[in-house]
Order: structure tokens, then C-alpha cells, then sequence
């Protein structure tokens, strides 16, 4: 993976949210993510695995996502890849299809070799990986769910990575994509700028130099003052090393908005589906793009707009409180038309739903490092939490339209209000109900 070095191309100027001065050539940051990544191996391997006993289960789930009712997205013997998968998502997407075919690539040797030995361990045989860049791959219409989180916006020109995940998709296939948000990771990339200006660092970063520096501007700086980045660097200072370093010295971070990430989806032939509530989100409380406003004429206008201009003004709105850009994407030339958010909705009301009873089975990881099986399955997904949707769940006349609930329990029919029901009884974050 050797490529040129960066005296020899046009440095990127950084903006705001961004960290570009290596991001002169893909191949050359191809080499710096696997030397990063093959040092600090990220994400670290979970204590808890878990496999789903109901057949389809996640599948069917993300059709409820997007609107695809009793549709699963993942057919039996379909295939799915996990493009740039670290050291544990790929194993995670094959626990949850292991009806399908998982493919999980990635740059680091490192990265794939724990992946491999957690594999093995649980005895999974769905799963191939690949030491690959997403950049070079030649995947035409092959997969049916392709899963790239964190990873597109830590190359030299993401507008390479992703056209290749839209090839890669099957005409109806479903692409899970996370970018960063513009507006949270201001404070990281102006950490970056700063502390490469002072290694002499930023046209080549180096891990070995930054690392302890950066521990040392935490340990000094964090309590220096309640300003913005004292306050962000404190939040890091007991991290471990691979999480600090993916957080405050990765190579290479483009980072979006709504309105960027968009016309970046355009000019690959893809269109935004919906947004995917990530367990990120969930811990924070932001599982939701729209707002909710005081003045009704307002409120009018706001949900009278096309979803992702609502979900922009959001974005600009509530700044690093927005939620995670973490979408459902899929081509635009799919033969399956895009739902808007109110049509989703109006659907969920006219479907009918069961209570989701299923069994999972668990894996605790051991000291040494491997997986074993629990010796009970457990009961999932449990009871919601959220008041209304809790309320609904235990009065749900079940094999009827949702509808009938709703009217009979007095429910507000808001479009504000059923789509937060919907959230919290028919996601893939929050999968209580599932269409008969």
C-alpha cells in the first residue's frame, strides 16, 4: 500500500470540523490508516456478544427502519458487507444475519487477526474477512446490506469510497453509512491542527510523537479553565489509549452536515433513505431529527418541508446536540421508491403488529480473550421504557391496525407524536413490534 509522499501533491487546507492536511493522495492515506489502525487496534473487543434465536429478525427490523413492511432487507442467503469493519463489527453484523453470506473488510492486518480469533472462537461460518481498501475494491451490484460506519471520512477523498459502496449495492439493497458530524468533532479536529503545527507533524502524521504530547496537553490543558476544549479534553482523560487516539489523532477527518452529506450522496448515485438511531445516540438521548416547536404556524411550516431540508435545520439548530449523521441510504436508480418520513408513519398506523417475543443467545468474552457461550438463552427485547410507548405496547390490540390502539387509547394524532411511537416500538433500536 505504499504510496506518494506528501511533498510530492497538494496539501488540503483545513475548515472548521475538519483535520486534511495529510489527505493528499489515497493510497498514501491508505498507508496511514493501516499503520494507525494496525497500532491501536479500535474498536476494543465487546465484553457481551449477542445472536437473536428468531430467523430474519434483524432483517426484517431494518425494513421496518425504512419503511419496507414484512419486506427483510437481508434475504435468506443474501449477502452483506461490513466495509471497514475494525476489530469486531463485521463478527457483531454476522451474529445478527447469520442467514446471510458477511463480508467484512478493512486496511489493518492487526484489526482482522482479533476479528479472525473472536470468529473462531464462537465458531461463526458466515463470516470471510479481507484485508482490502474500500478505495480499490471492484464490487458491482453484489450486496444487499452494505454497513460503512466511521470510515469513508478518514480518506484522502471520500467521494471515492462512497461511489464504490453505491456500486457495490444490489438495485434494492440498503447502505448504513456514519459520518461525522460536523458540528461534534470541532474541538477534535482544532486539537489535531494544533498539536501537528506544533510537532511539525500535519503532512505526515506520527502516532509515536503525538501520542504521549497529547497526553501530556490533556493532563495540563484539562484544567486549565471551563473553556470549550479544557472542558472536551477532561472528558478524555482517563480513556484508553486506543479510544484517546481515535478520538484526538486520527490521520485524516472530513466531517458534514445534513446538506453536505446529501449532495455527497447525490454525485454517487445514492439517495438518503432515513436516519438509523445508533447506540450512541440512544445513550444520549438524540434519537430523533425533528423538532418540536412552541408556535403552531411554525411548526407547520417546519414539517411541511422535504425530510432532509428539516433534518438540515436541525443540524444548524441544535449544533453538537444534534444527533450522530448515521443514515439509511440507497441508489437512486432503485427500483423501490423513496418513503418520505410522514409516509413511513402514515403506514405504521394502518399495519398490524405483534408484541416481539423472541430469545437471545449470549456470549461473555474470557479473560483470555475468547467467547463462550452462556448457558441460558434470555428473553428479548424486554418492555419499552418511554411512557406513551410503554402504554401502547401493553394495550396493543394485537393482528389489528395499530390505528385501532391509537384512537381507542385517545393518542394525539400528531405527526411529532406518532412518529416518536414509531421510534420506540418498530426500530432496529427499539424493535418491541413487528408487522404480521
Amino acid at each position: 500500500m505504499e504510496g506518494k509522499g506528501p511533498q510530492d501533491l497538494n496539501v488540503k487546507t483545513s475548515s472548521p470540523g475538519q483535520s486534511l492536511s495529510a489527505a493528499v493522495d489515497p493510497r498514501y492515506v491508505d498507508q496511514l490508516n493501516s499503520e494507525f489502525y494496525g497500532k491501536i487496534k479500535y474498536p476494543w473487543p465487546v465484553t457481551v456478544l449477542d445472536r437473536t434465536v428468531q430467523k430474519g429478525f434483524w432483517s426484517k427490523m431494518l425494513g421496518q427502519d425504512i419503511g419496507s413492511w414484512g419486506s427483510p432487507i437481508v434475504p435468506e442467503n443474501g449477502a452483506v458487507w461490513v466495509a471497514g469493519c475494525g476489530t469486531n463489527q463485521a463478527l457483531i453484523t454476522a451474529l445478527k444475519f447469520p442467514e446471510a453470506k458477511v463480508l467484512g473488510c478493512d486496511l489493518s492486518e492487526e484489526s482482522l487477526a482479533v476479528c479472525r480469533k473472536n470468529t473462531d472462537s464462537l465458531g461463526v461460518g458466515n463470516l470471510e474477512l479481507r484485508r482490502e481498501s474500500i478505495n480499490d475494491v471492484k464490487y458491482v451490484g453484489e450486496f444487499d446490506y452494505v454497513l460503512c460506519t466511521g470510515v469513508i471520512h478518514h480518506n484522502a477523498d471520500p467521494l471515492l469510497p462512497l461511489g464504490r459502496l453505491s456500486k457495490a449495492l444490489k438495485p434494492l439493497g440498503v447502505l448504513e453509512l456514519m459520518v461525522y458530524n460536523q458540528f461534534h468533532r470541532i474541538t477534535t479536529a482544532a486539537f489535531q491542527v494544533a498539536i501537528r503545527t506544533l510537532l511539525s507533524t500535519a503532512s505526515k502524521p506520527d502516532l509515536a510523537k503525538e501520542l504521549p504530547i497529547a497526553r501530556k496537553f490533556v493532563e495540563s490543558f484539562a484544567d486549565s479553565g471551563s473553556h470549550i476544549m479544557s472542558s472536551f479534553l477532561k472528558s478524555l482523560e482517563s480513556e484508553p489509549d486506543a479510544a484517546f487516539c481515535d478520538a484526538l489523532l486520527q490521520p485524516v477527518e472530513y466531517s458534514y452536515t445534513v446538506g453536505s452529506l446529501e449532495r455527497l450522496a447525490q454525485d454517487c448515485n445514492l439517495e438518503i433513505l432515513t436516519f438509523a438511531i445508533d447506540q450512541f445516540s440512544k445513550t444520549a438521548g438524540a434519537v430523533d431529527w425533528n423538532l418540536i416547536f412552541q408556535d403552531r404556524a411554525l411548526q407547520e411550516i417546519y414539517d411541511s418541508l422535504p425530510d432532509t431540508q428539516r433534518w438540515q435545520i436541525t443540524n444548524h439548530l441544535l449544533l453538537v446536540d444534534s444527533p450522530m449523521l448515521w443514515f439509511y441510504l440507497q441508489r437512486q436508480d432503485s427500483g423501490r421508491p423513496r418513503k418520505t418520513e410522514r409516509q413511513i408513519c402514515d403506514e405504521f398506523r394502518t399495519r398490524r403488529f405483534q408484541r416481539t417475543m423472541t430469545e437471545i443467545e449470549r456470549f461473555v468474552r474470557r479473560q483470555d480473550g475468547t467467547y463462550q457461550k452462556a448457558d441460558k438463552r434470555l428473553p428479548f427485547p424486554g418492555r419499552p421504557r418511554d411512557p406513551l410507548a410503554a402504554s401502547l405496547y401493553s394495550k396493543l390490540e394485537e393482528f389489528a391496525p395499530l390505528d385501532e390502539t391509537i384512537i381507542g387509547m385517545g393518542i394525539k394524532e400528531s405527526f411529532s407524536t406518532i412518529n416518536k411511537l414509531r421510534i420506540n416500538l418498530a426500530t432496529s433500536a427499539y424493535p418491541f413490534l413487528e408487522v404480521t
